[in-house]
């Protein structure tokens, strides 16, 4: 059959004119239109279309026949959508499965489990000749569309090399299987092909598959490779080692099975462990080398070496050892490293510590919903990590999520009661729900573990000063200082626990100093403010409620302090004024309407001040220390305003 191949839309058989684009109907050849041609999703279609239509062609060339057919244009297009190919090795059982493996990726129904992009399907077929394993489609991203333009040509010399070497022609396959009764698929075969297709969903079971296929043909150490990944994956490790280690030395699959095993030691902390296998293939040429030698450089921090040991190598290995560069070294691309992590995710395989590691990198920039999908994930695949749920309860926390920040934070501390970040956010989610005697107990297990977490201290001193113990919050503090003097919320806060104390000339020096450490902080000027205030230095009060606003305008405390210091000097507009915003920005807090009644009160606006009175009365919660003096006022003024009537 001769062909002209003009566009794979537009493909024409000379002999039979078949498989036109018909007139009337979507462009694109239906025996060559990709499954989301089919379904009209143009938002979809791209490289991974053409490789589609390049898998055809393939396909075709081997085996005499194309894949998809029907007498009707409606038929060919159902096929498409709904069936699979017969395969070409049942057709021609002298096509190297390799080549048919090929093809079969390029037509897979899912556009992100195609060989991603032409150049790779061109080196593809040139290793299937060589005997080599086919890595393509292990790619971490689509090439522009335009890669697919003359691969057509390359693809056809590939075949044609292989047609010499083989003595058969391509297209040939139509002969060959009158001559020959299709191959029935081996058991393993069957096993194998049922692992592939439940790998992304259900990599346990994937698993399960190989090893039942590979105690049929335990020779076929692609297979085991394979196993590996999928037991590491679900975060089963020493599994995955040993299926590694039982690849014997000398044949093709060794030196990735060498390299398996470093990478999972490495990433698992066991360095010492790694470091031989890694040494042991780190000078094999091509790519094994190269990621070979960029995890030891990694493990030893020598970020620049993993950069350059890095460069030009690809597929997942070497997205995630990038992604493990960028997050760890210091001025790292943190936004790449996401990029690199997802990119190794389109393997095929869900790898858990990636969903893992991702998922702090997008916490770290506060995509909250991005990092908990992906915990969530992580913990579906391997829920054993302590750290995992740990994550995805810092996540929960801080999205506002306190009951599911505290189940999480319980379900690490039940697998892991020495880990100390567990025990530190749970605490936080306490303190603030309220709990103040539970966070308090969980800082005190933090610090027994770990007395040299100067977060804690402080944490923990806050915890005590919100419970009245203020000796015990500045005796925390006091440590959290010693362990980090540079912090200057530290000092802020100690600064405010010595005003409530009674210290004002201490609580002036902590603040002076918070200040001096970061001029930005807006709770250190009006804390300062406020014991300056109470020292009865009220314009350097005022200057510094100025200050805490300017940085910080929405912050409603300091706008009703700076009311009662402007009303002290005889500013009596501008303490009106303020309060007015006070009430704006706290609409809930009776303070703000206790305040704003007495300043009006002192203008003569006895209704307005009556009608504040009330309002602070309706808010206040039982026990409101205020609430007395609140009565007492507005059964002074309601006289007044009812006379005023």
């Amino acid at each position: 059959m001769n062909c002209y191949l003009t566009d794979f839309g537009l493909a024409k058989s000379v002999a039979t004119g078949s498989r036109l684009t018909r007139t009337g109907e979507a462009l694109g050849t239906p025996a060559y239109m990709s499954p989301e041609q089919a379904r009209g999703e143009v938002s979809s279609l791209g490289p991974a279309t053409d490789v589609w239509s390049l898998g055809c062609v393939l396909y075709e060339m081997l085996a005499g026949e194309s894949p998809f057919d029907g007498e009707t244009t409606a038929a060919v297009v159902a096929h498409v959508l709904l069936s699979e190919p017969p395969r070409i090795r049942r057709l021609r059982a002298d096509v190297p499965g390799s080549v048919e493996e090929i093809t079969r990726v390029c037509l897979s129904k899912r556009v992100r489990g195609r060989t991603p992009g032409a150049a790779a399907l061109r080196d593809d077929l040139d290793r299937a000749l060589r005997g080599e394993r086919p890595q393509a489609r292990l790619a971490r991203t689509w090439p522009p569309k335009a890669a697919v333009t003359g691969v057509v040509a390359v693809l056809a010399g590939s075949l044609l090399a292989w047609s010499a070497a083989t003595g058969r022609p391509p297209g040939s396959g139509g002969t060959a299987a009158v001559a020959d009764p299709p191959a029935a698929p081996t058991e393993f075969e069957r096993l194998a092909s049922r692992a592939r297709a439940l790998k992304e969903t259900d990599p346990r079971h994937a698993a399960e598959l190989l090893r039942r296929a590979l105690a049929l043909e335990p020779s076929r150490h692609d297979a085991r490779l394979e196993r590996g990944l999928l037991l590491w994956a679900v975060g089963d490790g020493g599994s995955a080692r040993t299926e590694w280690l039982l690849v014997p030395a000398g044949v093709r699959e060794a030196p990735r099975a060498r390299l398996y095993v470093g990478l999972a030691a490495v990433f698992g902390g066991r360095l010492e462990e790694g470091r031989a296998p890694l040494e042991e293939v780190s000078n094999e040429p091509g790519q094994v080398g190269r990621l070979a030698r960029a995890t030891l450089a990694t493990a030893s921090s020598d970020w620049d070496g993993a950069r350059d040991a890095l460069r030009g190598a690809d597929g997942w290995e070497a997205a995630v050892l990038r992604g493990v560069v960028e997050a760890q070294s210091p001025g790292g691309d943190r936004s790449l490293a996401e990029r690199e992590y997802g990119a190794a995710l389109g393997v095929g395989i869900p790898f858990a510590w990636v969903f893992n590691n991702r998922g702090v990198q997008r916490l770290q920039r506060r995509d909250l919903e991005g990092a908990t999908l992906d915990f969530s994930e992580a913990l579906r695949l391997d829920p054993g990590p302590a750290t995992t749920w740990r994550n995805r309860a810092e996540a929960r926390f801080q999205f506002g999520d306190i009951a599911g920040a505290l189940s999480d934070a319980g379900e690490a501390l039940g697998r892991d009661p020495g880990h100390a970040p567990a025990w530190l956010t749970r605490a936080l989610t306490r303190q603030r729900a309220g709990d103040l005697e539970g966070a308090i107990a969980d800082y005190s297990e933090v610090l027994r573990l770990d007395p040299e977490t100067a977060g804690a201290w402080l944490n923990r001193g806050i915890a005590r000063q919100g419970s009245g113990d203020l000796a015990g919050a500045i005796e925390d503090m006091d440590e959290a200082i010693r362990l980090d003097p540079q912090d200057a919320n530290s000092w802020s806060d100690r600064g405010g626990a010595r005003d409530l104390r009674g210290d004002l000339a201490g609580a002036v020096g902590d603040l002076d100093e918070a200040i001096r450490l970061d001029p930005r902080l807006a709770i250190a000027w009006f804390n300062r403010a406020h014991a300056r205030h109470r020292r009865g230095d009220r314009s350097g009060a005022i200057s510094d409620y100025d200050e805490s606003l300017r940085l910080e305008p929405r912050y409603a405390p300091a706008w009703a302090n700076r009311a009662v210091a402007r009303m002290e000097v005889g500013d009596l507009a501008g303490a009106i004024s303020d309060c007015h915003e006070a009430v704006r920005l706290g609409p809930e807090s009776p303070e703000a309407f206790l305040n704003r009644a007495r300043m009006l009160r002192e203008r003569g606006e006895i209704p307005e001040a009556v009608a504040d009175l009330e309002r602070a009365l309706q808010l206040a919660p039982p026990g409101w220390r205020h609430a007395a003096s609140c009565e007492e006022l507005l059964a002074q003024l309601r006289p007044a305003a009812k006379g005023g009537k």
